[in-house]
């Protein structure tokens, strides 16, 4: 059977024979992305434009690629068109089930469905899989995307109305005892996994003209990183003015993939 993708991400199943789709006729692929971070916003469709790739598996092993078939049912490129999200190939279902899982944005050459991330640079990425199995009976699936990153949002002012105070750096870092706090790591797309492997000192943030300017209005800073749990004072935010480092500690908490995790702080350099 032919598959399509319709929004949300379906799989269309036609007959074995290669026709052409009218996607006016057929079911249409619909995709329901959280475009962001946070469960606390809405969520936003990817632009047109937006390219996504696609891997079907076995559903009893995930590992395994669909019928042993690589080239037919590994990364296949998903592009969303003003009428629709369209593949790069059909898609051919058999009477046995697979599952699909997805990522964003798409990677040519991708075989592996561990991916490495970086979180200061892959802020974007995104990955899912099927809510429901797929097969010739059964040919539509919806994938619900997500973010494996979580943000520490930090809102800054300093304390004296009108007046205002600049910052040279701002960071989160780990307590030289721990190291909850990453940027590298990985995605399982097969076991829908997020894999932190390697800690970081510190994640700097810096403006383009070297230093943050700050009032006595909030302003946000963001970091994103790994998801990670903290029993006590494993990371801290520190700020550096006139030289000087002003420390926050972060006191336990639970950081979890696609939250936003806010902190309200004053600066009273009096």
């Amino acid at each position: 059977m032919k598959i399509l993708l319709y929004f949300t991400f379906f799989l269309l199943a036609g007959c074995t024979t290669r026709t052409e789709i009218d996607f006016n006729d057929s079911v249409k692929l619909e995709i329901n992305l959280e475009s962001d971070l946070s469960r606390s916003t809405s969520a936003n469709l990817l632009p047109v434009g937006s390219e996504i790739g696609i891997f079907i598996v076995e559903a009893v092993n995930m590992e395994a690629i669909y019928d042993g078939e690589e080239e037919k049912y590994r990364n296949i490129r998903v592009v969303r068109t003003i009428d629709g999200w369209r593949m790069d190939q059909d898609v051919i279902l058999k009477s046995f089930s697979g599952k699909v899982v997805a990522y964003y944005p798409y990677k040519e050459g991708l075989t592996d469905m561990y991916i490495p991330l970086n979180s200061e640079e892959d802020k974007t990425f995104l990955f899912g899989q099927g809510e429901t199995e797929v097969s010739e009976s059964s040919p539509k699936v919806l994938i619900r995307m997500q973010s494996p990153f979580t943000i520490a949002r930090f809102w800054l002012k300093q304390s004296a109305p009108g007046s205002s105070v600049f910052a040279t750096e701002l960071r989160l870092r780990n307590d030289p005892q721990f190291t909850s706090l990453c940027i590298r790591g990985n995605v399982g797309l097969s076991t829908q996994s997020i894999n932190p492997v390697l800690s970081s000192p510190h994640i700097s943030v810096i403006d383009d003209q070297g230093y943050i300017w700050f009032t006595d209005k909030y302003r946000n800073v963001d970091f994103f990183v790994f998801p990670c749990r903290m029993r006590t004072a494993e990371i801290i935010f520190e700020a550096r003015i006139d030289d000087r480092y002003y420390q926050y500690v972060i006191p336990p908490a639970t950081w979890i993939p696609g939250m936003v995790n806010e902190y309200y702080l004053t600066f009273n350099n009096n």
